[in-house]
């Protein structure tokens, strides 16, 4: 506490001007919680702001006291991923970085005098709007994501509950089931824009993403790049009702096995393209498919019908040719894999190196704390991913409701 009193006099002591107050995660840099154990907090990096960092530097050189306001746990931060390391790796200058510990930053804005304060959290926007009505204060509040620009690349994949159940989410344009996710911005990672997406969405933030593949497709006579991921989530099925909070680019969610998911896309409604490119790459996935349905002996018939979304003309598929085996494939060659290397080949876009926390926590405790930050934020070039139906019609490219 007595930390805190003489950061908040000195801060008093030297401040000039208006005081300018930033939120990290999502606002500066494009990261989000990984893992939270109760005693350490995981970040996982994204990708950054452009627009924001610009700004930061522009209101240091024209003396406005400059902040980081972070509704982070101090206690629980790990130095490899904290506020203070990923400030200085970017060569982001502030005056100072004040923690809420999980509470809504209103109060802590009011204390500090901010005038003007950016946040990608709505949340968080609506609680200082609320403060504002109870307190005398002139501070405006930006969303910082409204400086950026939608780029021609798209983040798309399943939702994985705590009972392996899958979701899916109905769009609202075309009624047709869709892989959630959407575009990504400037500065952003596809991971992160996986997990902003589904963020804006559903109102769920996922953890452990894990990057499966990419295809470039066509729509709408426009050529993009879509990145597929498997993200989770820490609630079951039957937890989903009291959690997740539909915007008006998405009609509707379904939750249920993969079965389930096949089913649902042979329904009138129908399937985008991005669902069924999601649905092959799970099937090729077999520990996840593992995971989502046993081993069973119709399993020919299960791949007979993912297989024809994906090659049937009238389902959008395209010109491709038919498959006529039906086997169980074998498995993913080397690099396919989230958690593989692989070998060198032709490229098509990163591949994102996702850490196990709970391993990484017991090699960290075996050994000192001296870490590169390369280790946690490792991007490396991906493969193609094997192969997969990338179909030129509606492949519900679009943040829920087209473009």
């Amino acid at each position: 506490m007595k930390e805190l009193f003489d950061k908040m006099k000195k801060l008093n002591e030297n401040k000039n001007g208006k005081v300018v107050t930033f939120d990290f995660d999502g606002t500066i840099i494009k990261s989000y919680e990984d893992s939270n154990d109760g005693e350490e907090t995981i970040y996982q990096y994204g990708g950054k702001n452009p627009q924001i960092i610009a700004r930061i530097k522009k209101f240091k050189q024209s003396g406005t006291t400059v902040l980081v306001v972070t509704s982070r746990t101090h206690a629980l931060e790990v130095p490899e991923s904290s506020v203070q390391t990923m400030l200085d790796k970017f060569n982001i200058r502030v005056d100072g970085v004040f923690y809420t510990n999980g509470e809504t930053k209103a109060r802590k804005l009011y204390e500090l005098g901010s005038s003007l304060h950016y946040d990608d959290d709505p949340a968080e926007i609506e609680a200082i709007k609320a403060y504002k009505k109870l307190h005398a204060s002139d501070i405006v509040v930006k969303d910082p994501n409204k400086l950026l620009k939608d780029i021609g690349e798209i983040s798309k994949g399943f939702i994985m509950t705590t009972d392996n159940k899958i979701i899916i989410a109905q769009r609202s344009d075309s009624s047709e089931w869709d892989a959630p996710g959407g575009h990504l911005m400037q500065g952003e990672e596809a991971n992160y824009a996986f997990y902003r997406e589904v963020m804006e969405e559903l109102s769920v933030k996922v953890k452990k993403i894990q990057y499966i593949s990419s295809l470039d497709t066509s729509w709408r006579k426009k050529d993009l790049l879509v990145h597929y991921f498997i993200g989770q989530i820490p609630y079951s099925s039957d937890e989903l009702e009291g959690v997740i909070n539909l915007q008006w680019e998405v009609e509707d969610y379904f939750c249920g096995n993969f079965e389930e998911i096949l089913e649902k896309m042979s329904e009138a409604e129908g399937a985008t393209q991005n669902l069924k490119n999601m649905a092959s790459f799970f099937e090729q996935e077999s520990l996840m498919l593992e995971r989502a349905w046993p081993h069973s002996n119709n399993h020919s018939t299960k791949k007979r019908r993912l297989v024809g979304f994906g090659l049937n003309k009238e389902t959008g598929g395209g010109d491709s040719k038919n498959v006529t085996d039906y086997s169980r494939a074998e498995s993913a060659p080397v690099g396919y894999g989230v958690f593989e290397e692989g070998a060198e080949k032709e490229v098509k876009k990163i591949k994102i190196s996702i850490i196990s926390s709970v391993e990484e926590k017991k090699k960290r405790k075996k050994r000192k704390r001296k870490k590169n930050i390369g280790n946690l934020y490792k991007w490396t070039k991906a493969g193609d991913g094997g192969s997969g139906p990338a179909g030129d019609s509606n492949n519900g490219s679009g943040d829920g409701g087209g473009e």
